[in-house]
């Protein structure tokens, strides 16, 4: 069994690893969009616009921001506020988005558009890495509960 430390470091890595993903697809949305038949395709667009408002909820999250700057501090006040509302608002946003895009694959045109491909690809990275992120979650809260705590 992980010690907390190591629990905390490998909470932080995995919040690290997700942004970079969605940096990834960031960048890889704007050059997709230079394709007209991409941005004249229904299902790209709603696939665009819940990726978005995944990226809102995900990066509004009550503790995020805070959570991880001050993961190393052990305030589990924080870490506990990242699964607030936010971000299961995030995650039926990414399912969302997942979906429309899987629907904008199946035509022909835009299913061999390389730009598709890649967000497959980085969508499908960025849904693993933000379960591991909830279950990483999940066990530090679990075994900080776990401890008995004094009573006054």
């Amino acid at each position: 069994m992980l010690n907390q430390s190591e629990e905390l470091n490998n909470l932080q890595a995995l919040m690290r690893l997700q942004n970079s993903h969605i940096q990834a697809i960031n960048k890889l949305i704007y050059t997709a969009t230079v394709d007209i038949t991409l941005t004249n395709n229904h299902d790209f667009t709603e696939f665009v616009t819940h990726f978005f408002e995944f990226t809102h909820y995900h990066y509004n999250s009550d503790g995020y921001s805070q959570a991880a700057q001050l993961v190393q501090t052990y305030h589990y006040i924080l870490l506990d506020r990242l699964l607030d509302s936010q971000v299961l608002a995030a995650a039926e946003q990414m399912e969302s988005a997942i979906s429309y895009l899987e629907m904008a694959a199946q035509e022909d045109k835009i299913r061999i558009n390389p730009q598709i491909m890649l967000l497959i690809q980085g969508i499908l990275l960025v849904e693993e890495t933000q379960l591991k992120i909830i279950e990483c979650l999940e066990t530090i809260l679990g075994n900080f509960r776990a401890i008995p705590q004094l009573h006054n």
